[in-house]
């Protein structure tokens, strides 16, 4: 992917039409090559339960040659026949569409990247290994289903970003103290 060219929290990918709501990411990165929108969640998987509000415009066909498994989950998701308990697909999906159109605007290769931590309890109700090991098969299975598709799809918890990290100097030394202050 490159060297960061620009790093930005709360990026707003644009749709190819001016109103409605546009997807907001936690943090985009643009390399010389790439456009990687960053997702990022804690609690928000074991929170609540996930809806699908995906209006008809994402049927439109504005995404460009590759984006058809996308735009297939989107409609399995609206049919009801793909449902998540812990993942919220629907939003991913919306990201992707969006990361597709900037992509497009700055010329850049897009990526969109879930990064998720498998917290041990949330307002004092324990998240069982069960629960996160469901949330991953969810996430495999949204991998599967959008693979080569023009927004390439990556995931990681927060333990697995930062091991990369545990040989880095200060970069170790901030792994220690994330993973000690959140429990990661």
């Amino acid at each position: 992917v490159g060297e960061a060219e620009r790093v930005e929290v709360e990026y707003c990918a644009k749709f190819p039409w001016p109103n409605g709501r546009h997807p907001w990411f936690d943090a985009a990165v643009v390399t010389s090559t790439h456009l990687v929108g960053i997702e990022s969640k804690r609690f928000e998987p074991f929170r609540d339960t996930k809806s699908v509000s995906l209006s008809p415009a994402f049927d439109r066909p504005v995404w460009g040659n590759n984006m058809k498994r996308y735009s297939d989950v989107c409609a399995a998701l609206r049919q009801g026949e793909l449902r998540f308990k812990y993942l919220d697909a629907a939003q991913l999906v919306k990201h992707a569409f969006g990361l597709a159109t900037e992509g497009g605007r700055l010329g850049r290769l897009p990526v969109l990247y879930y990064i998720f931590t498998e917290p041990s309890m949330r307002a004092g109700q324990n998240i069982s290994g069960k629960q996160h090991a469901r949330h991953r098969e969810e996430i495999a299975t949204f991998t599967s289903a959008v693979a080569d598709d023009e927004v390439a799809f990556a995931s990681a918890s927060c333990r697995e970003w930062m091991d990369g990290w545990d040989d880095q100097g200060e970069l170790a030394d901030h792994s220690k103290s994330l993973r000690l202050t959140f429990g990661l």
